[in-house]
């Protein structure tokens, strides 16, 4: 197919990104590490939401407790995503990895452009570049995020895609 940046193979699913998509994701790979490491970026909320709605210091709590052990899975999902950067095949835990980071990075655009179920709104000729530049990157990482499903959905056995 293409432009498929994802193929399978007998040894897995191989990434087939241009030089100048690896190096681009590279860059929101280190970036995103470094928000989630701050730790102090608003749009971050979606990835240590209330678990008690009525209670704050029951989910101060619950974020004390997990949060280490989440965000540490985060980093390890970023790690995988990039030594698959260069081509290497994915394993089931690969794919997972990448499908993870990939769907917390437009999660976090989506959070910052304000998109929601009801609400997506692309750009305008009138948005400034850099707005008009972060949806074309939410919508570029749905599209691998698109990709690498059907591609591992079709690697599936018989009857697992259900």
């Amino acid at each position: 197919m293409p432009g498929a940046r994802f193929r399978p193979g007998r040894d897995g699913i191989r990434v087939t990104l241009r030089d100048d998509e690896r190096a681009g994701l590279a860059a929101i790979l280190e970036q995103f590490r470094q928000l989630l490491l701050g730790g102090r970026d608003p749009s971050l909320l979606r990835f240590q939401p209330p678990v008690h709605i009525h209670d704050r210091e029951a989910s101060e709590e619950f974020w004390e407790m997990a949060g280490d052990s989440l965000l540490r899975h985060r980093l390890e999902a970023i790690d995988t995503v990039e030594a698959g950067l260069d081509g290497a095949p994915l394993d089931g835990e690969g794919v997972e990895a990448w499908m993870q980071t990939l769907n917390s990075v437009r999660l976090y655009l989506g959070n910052t452009l304000e998109v929601g179920a009801a609400t997506f709104n692309p750009p305008r000729e009138d948005d400034q570049p850099r707005e008009a530049a972060r949806y074309v990157l939410y919508e570029w990482l749905g599209g691998l995020l698109d990709q690498l499903v059907t591609v591992a959905a079709g690697t599936l056995p018989p009857g697992m895609d259900d």
